[in-house]
């Protein structure tokens, strides 16, 4: 690979910043260590020339790197610099987007300090660590010790000088156990030390490492192990409650073990902590209980943060079982490998068997010549019989096929039939040329009376159509579907993406529509991505008029079709129109629908650029979506062939291009109807009533005058907001599941459970990775936004267990998603005001 295209992954801090109008925008980076193609972490410099100034530089988002990364070392992937380099230059630059957190054990920051007992785990530095795990260095032995995990205590503000110490919690290495840390020699680290600094000395490639540790230390801490063996106590069905006995019950279950013989230490503090535990008298209950009861005091808080810090505890059991599976799967193979033996064994005594045969030939001389002479004598012979019997078979075959061929015919009678036949052909080519002509005269005549027919028809016609009931029909004004498109220069979607919102943003504002960035991008993003989007409120909070805003902010033209519907419809005839037997013509419905899809379904046939188009289906729920709709749904499905039937004679379907889309407004109240699970899982609800109208624009005079916007093409607009995966990070795949296992969970006493289908989940990935990076600043806003929109409307149940498991599910919403905290709170308060009928609509 040319060194000036690739791409380097390096470990570094914050160097310093430019002042300047730019706000930071520049500055450099200190880079520590290089991460290796082949996923190795070294000492930068040591293995491979990254650059003489031990730097980086940043050419964009510097204030951004300093206000997410602070002092804390963070992994970025940079870029040979394209610029001619001057004396003190950085080789090799990167950006904002460029940078992010450590994954995994790489490094660790190295403090002088005794190894202090596990009973007494806390040191004191000078500051907070810059990685996420440290490691001791003892200055009078020359040793190292580690890695640890670290919790600050008392932490004020960004201030970190007080480590509670514990071994890491998850395994990292096979070559250091669970709890446990090593011990390494000064020349063993010095391989991974990094030397830029004095002050700050970091080791780097923690698991390698790891498996040069001279020796390994258990280091359990004392929650860890009431932890550990506290849950196995709990299982035993000799302990119910903690008494004075309790103590020596736990002794003596745990006095056989062969933990007990390999760990004697730990038991001997577990013991300890259950014995002091004795001397707690019956307040320790209302203590707990006052600590722990208001949900959002400071005991809820330390729980909440200890269990999400000590996850992988809780998840023992699983791992235990997955490591009985493992341990199952090798009892198998062990058994394959045994069968295998046997059959090696089997073989290898027949070889054995064959070579004492030949053995036996070569000793046995004459006698054993001739025996094996007579031998052969009769496999010849055998031989000889059934070449015999296949001679026998071919010998009939032979004469089968000569009896066959006897039946030919000569030659000369061939050529005689030959003639005879040609002379058939050619009388039967003069009968065919008669019959045509015949047939040339029947067309006259039918041509001639056809004619007559016709002209008799057009003077009935008149008569036909009154006594039918059809009005004669003037001509209707032809309306124009074509917008210009406008070609951009640009091929990076992201920049015409960003583009697109800007310039919508702006012309909702100068037609005086007050609308924040976050919300056009929500619209735009849910439009582009979903088959059918509803804008859902009450009366007034501007549904319709934002949605007739966004088709002229598109610049659609009449390609943006308003269709108010009416109470009663029932078919797809009121939106689309009806093929009329009597007539023997199609009447389409005075909607436009039928003409705008004609247009649509030419297009989709032909070649070129068109601009998107958005049907606006006005009060969608005043007659049943399902009835008139109907012919629609499917078109929401990936494997959708997007084909709709009219009933034309002429042109009984119409293709619908991808970049058609259907916008729907809908009010929750009594006088509409309500929307199926069918319906709810095929669309996107976008609420309106969070939207606070602005009263100083409301009285503002609208910017009539605005050049109308000049569209990009539909193709354009649908890849531009298309997510290239559908993966998700870590944390939002994390809050992502537990919403779905919460809403998905069947036990009985949280009511019915909430089902999310495959085509939602797919939604919320897609609007994830599109919304994220226009929603940076928060960085659960993009989730916030699709789980309002795609699963709070799904939220339907009765009775108190469903209510429970409304309330498991705020518990689980991060504080940042302020929309679905704020709606799903305002479903559970209502539904427990309407006796515990919850929905999104009540």
């Amino acid at each position: 690979m040319n060194e000036t295209s690739r791409e380097r992954k390096v470990l570094c801090t914050i160097e310093k910043s430019y002042h300047s109008e730019r706000d930071e925008q520049l500055g450099k980076l200190k880079v520590f260590f290089e991460i290796l193609p082949n996923g190795d972490v070294s000492p930068i410099n040591s293995v491979e020339e990254f650059c003489f100034t031990n730097k980086v530089f940043v050419t964009s988002g510097f204030g951004e790197i300093k206000e997410k990364f602070g002092t804390s070392l963070f992994e970025a992937t940079c870029t040979a610099s394209r610029v001619e380099l001057k004396d003190g230059d950085c080789k090799y630059v990167t950006r904002f987007d460029s940078c992010e957190e450590i994954k995994g054990l790489l490094a660790s920051q190295v403090y002088e300090h005794d190894l202090p007992p596990p009973s007494e785990p806390n040191i004191f530095v000078d500051e907070k660590p810059i990685t996420r795990s440290i490691m001791l260095f003892n200055r009078t032995t020359e040793l190292y010790y580690g890695p640890f995990e670290y919790d600050c205590v008392n932490q004020t503000d960004s201030s970190c000088v007080e480590l509670n110490l514990k071994a890491l919690s998850t395994p990292f290495s096979n070559a250091i156990p669970l709890y446990h840390i090593g011990k390494f020699s000064s020349p063993t680290i010095a391989l991974y030390k990094s030397e830029l600094t004095q002050s700050e000395i970091i080791v780097g490639g923690i698991k390698k490492l790891a498996e040069k540790s001279e020796e390994k230390i258990d280091f359990i801490s004392d929650d860890q192990i009431i932890s550990m063996y506290g849950n196995k106590v709990a299982q035993s069905s000799e302990i119910r409650n903690f008494t004075k006995g309790t103590v020596g019950l736990i002794r003596k279950h745990f006095a056989t073990s062969k933990e007990y013989r390999a760990f004697p230490d730990r038991f001997q503090r577990l013991l300890a902590a259950l014995e002091q535990a004795e001397s707690w008298d019956s307040s320790r209950n209302d203590i707990f209980e006052s600590f722990l009861k208001n949900k959002n005091g400071v005991g809820h808080q330390i729980l909440e943060h200890y269990i999400d810090e000590n996850k992988e505890r809780f998840f023992q059991s699983e791992k235990e079982s997955f490591k009985l599976e493992l341990q199952t799967s090798a009892e198998e193979e062990k058994k394959s490998i045994t069968l295998l033996r046997q059959e090696k064994e089997k073989l290898e005594s027949e070889n054995r068997r064959l070579a004492r045969v030949q053995t036996d030939l070569e000793v046995g001389g004459a006698e054993a010549a001739a025996k094996l002479e007579a031998e052969k004598e009769g496999q010849l012979s055998s031989q000889i019989v059934e070449l015999q019997g296949k001679l026998d078979h071919l010998q009939n075959e032979y004469m089968s096929m000569e009896n066959k061929y006897n039946k030919f015919k000569t030659l000369d009678d061939l050529e005689q039939e030959i003639q005879l036949i040609e002379r058939e052909r050619d009388r039967a080519k003069e009968r065919n040329k008669g019959i045509e002509q015949q047939l040339e005269s029947i067309r006259e005549t039918l041509k001639s009376e056809n004619d007559e027919l016709t002209r008799k028809l057009v003077k009935l016609k008149p008569e036909v159509d009154a006594l039918c009931g059809i009005t004669p029909r003037t001509p209707s004004k032809k309306i124009d579907y074509k917008v210009k498109v406008s070609i951009s220069k640009d091929t990076d979607n992201e920049t015409i993406r960003e583009e697109l919102i800007d310039s919508v943003l702006d012309s909702l504002n100068s037609q005086g529509r007050k609308t924040d960035y976050y919300t056009a991008a929500n619209i735009l993003t849910t439009v582009a991505q979903c088959q059918f989007t509803l804008f859902s409120g009450l009366p007034g909070t501007g549904k319709t008029s934002l949605a007739k805003m966004l088709g002229q902010g598109l610049g659609l033209g009449n390609r943006f079709l308003n269709i108010p519907v009416a109470r009663g419809w029932t078919s797809s005839r009121d939106v689309l129109g009806f093929y009329n037997a009597l007539s023997q013509s199609y009447v389409p419905s005075s909607t436009g629908m039928y003409e705008l899809l004609s247009q649509l379904d030419k297009e989709s046939r032909s070649e070129g650029d068109h601009a998107a188009s958005i049907v606006l289906l006005d009060e969608f729920n005043l007659s049943q979506p399902e009835h008139y709709f109907s012919p629609f749904m499917e078109i929401a499905d990936p494997e959708s062939r997007r084909i709709i039937t009219t009933g034309d004679m002429d042109k009984p379907t119409l293709n619908l291009p991808n970049y058609l889309r259907f916008l729907g407004t809908i009010n929750q109240d009594e006088s509409v109807q309500a929307l199926t699970p069918r319906m709810l899982d095929r669309t996107a609800i976008i609420n309106f009533d969070e939207f606070e109208p602005n009263y100083d624009l409301a009285i503002s005079e609208i910017n009539s005058t605005a050049a109308p916007m000049i569209p990009i093409s539909g193709k354009k607009f649908i890849e531009i907001f298309t997510p290239t995966s559908l993966e998700l990070k870590e944390n939002i795949e994390s809050i992502l599941h537990s919403i779905v296992m919460t809403l998905r969970d069947d036990s009985p006493s949280l009511g019915s459970p909430v089902l999310i289908s495959y085509r939602k989940l797919k939604a919320i990935r897609a609007y994830q990775n599109v919304a994220s990076p226009l929603m940076y600043e928060n960085t659960y806003a993009a989730l916030d936004y699709a789980v309002s929109q795609h699963i709070i409307p799904l939220l339907n149940g009765y009775g108190e267990g469903f209510g429970q498991r409304l309330d498991n599910l705020l518990t689980i919403l991060p504080d940042e998603m302020e929309r679905s905290n704020k709606m799903l709170s305002r479903i559970i308060a209502v539904g427990k005001q309407n006796m515990y009928s919850f929905g999104a609509n009540l």
